[in-house]
């Protein structure tokens, strides 16, 4: 497994791969082919293949190099100093949102993240173990876990809570704006919750 940046990466792979990933958000999986992807990087069929020899293993090494790349962003949000929990929380959600409003569609983004789990179901599972992880440490430092926890809900189930709302709101609109909007609102209700959830 790749260590999570760019530099662990073969400067070729790297550069095929960063261009995969914004080829499968503009045409979904099925409809993407080792041809666009290679017209998107600036290689040749040839060096693509030699590189990868074929969709799903490309897939899978765009999947790969995808999480880490998030996964380094996040930390470095969650380990950034400046801000309150509510925009360091947002930060990690602007990251998980990434580009793919902006470049993709519900159908794409659902499309891929279907296939994602039924091919690279680990990868899917250990990038979701990871960022459930650093959020919930985020609501643990800021104590509003400790608040909620009076009440029975830990930090683990209010930063699942967080992603699975993230996701749904993915799913129900494609303008960033709106995304950012609902999530932040989200993540007031946690954390100003808390507040409210001493009494």
């Amino acid at each position: 497994m790749h260590e999570a940046s760019e530099a662990a990466w073969p400067p070729r792979q790297a550069a095929i791969l960063a261009a995969a990933v914004k080829v499968f958000f503009q045409f979904g999986y099925r409809k993407t082919s080792m041809e666009d992807v290679a017209a998107a990087a600036e290689v040749s069929r040839q060096t693509l293949y030699l590189q990868f020899r074929n969709k799903e293993r490309l897939f899978r090494a765009a999947l790969e190099y995808l999480t880490e790349q998030m996964l380094a962003s996040i930390r470095r949000v969650a380990d950034s100093q400046h801000g309150s929990v509510e925009e360091t929380l947002m930060g990690i959600f602007e990251v998980l949102s990434g580009d793919s409003l902006a470049v993709s569609s519900r159908i794409n983004i659902a499309e891929l993240q279907a296939v994602a789990r039924s091919q690279e179901g680990t990868i899917v599972s250990r990038f979701e173990t990871d960022v459930l992880s650093v959020i919930a440490d985020i609501l643990t430092r800021a104590s509003t876990a400790a608040q909620w926890e009076r009440h029975g809900i830990g930090a683990q189930e209010l930063a699942k809570h967080l992603i699975d709302t993230s996701t749904g709101v993915k799913s129900a609109t494609e303008d960033a704006s709106d995304y950012r909007r609902r999530m932040a609102l989200a993540i007031r209700i946690i954390v100003a919750g808390a507040n409210g959830a001493e009494t």
